[in-house]
């Protein structure tokens, strides 16, 4: 019910793959991800990846089987806008603004839209919406993962069976051993 992977590039900085407080853009750190958020008795349980958690997923749009690392920022259901350099949630029928306390002074205030018709995005049943904390070098679901074969009326979102696990534990450098928890946004 635990898999290891390996961070790779800088979208999750600085939360990932930080060496000697530079972002490091190659082959970083080593990961335990649980499965056992994304599975129960029963098959599949979309309820348990959460707004805030750290996911690994297979990469959408390829044949191969390549791995990204990404925060879950919509859940289904949830109505999200990019705008104005920051993240919103509809929560009724206003936006509140996410806290994303996790972003660094370079992203804080720079999550920017990239495809002018999807500055809102309301997730689907079975699916969710990720963006990198690196925000400025981050290719997510803002910009559909382009460079891995979007095109304009291609899905932002991840479905749930591309999930491969919640980030639980980082292992390697053993100088980063440390346990990973999803951001609880606090509305």
């Amino acid at each position: 019910m635990f898999s290891p992977f390996r961070v790779h590039g800088p979208s999750m900085c600085d939360n990932f793959n930080v060496y000697n407080g530079e972002c490091y853009n190659g082959d970083g750190e080593f990961l335990i991800t649980s499965r056992l958020s994304t599975w129960n008795l029963f098959g599949w349980s979309p309820t348990q990846i959460d707004r805030g958690d750290v996911v690994v997923f297979v990469a959408p749009y390829t044949e191969e089987k390549e791995f990204y690392i990404k925060r879950v920022i919509g859940v289904p259901g949830d109505t999200i806008k990019v705008e104005d350099g920051f993240v919103y949630l509809k929560e009724g029928e206003e936006f509140v603004q996410l806290e994303e306390t996790y972003l660094n002074e370079e992203n804080w205030g720079h999550t920017t839209p990239y495809r002018v018709d999807s500055q809102t995005f309301t997730v689907p049943d079975g699916e969710y919406f990720v963006l990198g904390d690196n925000r400025v070098k981050s290719s997510d679901a803002r910009r559909c993962f382009r460079q891995l074969g979007c095109t304009g009326d291609s899905s932002p979102y991840i479905s749930l069976d591309r999930i491969e696990g919640e980030v639980k534990l980082v292992i390697f450098p053993i100088s980063h051993f440390r346990w990973v928890s999803g951001f609880d946004y606090s509305f």
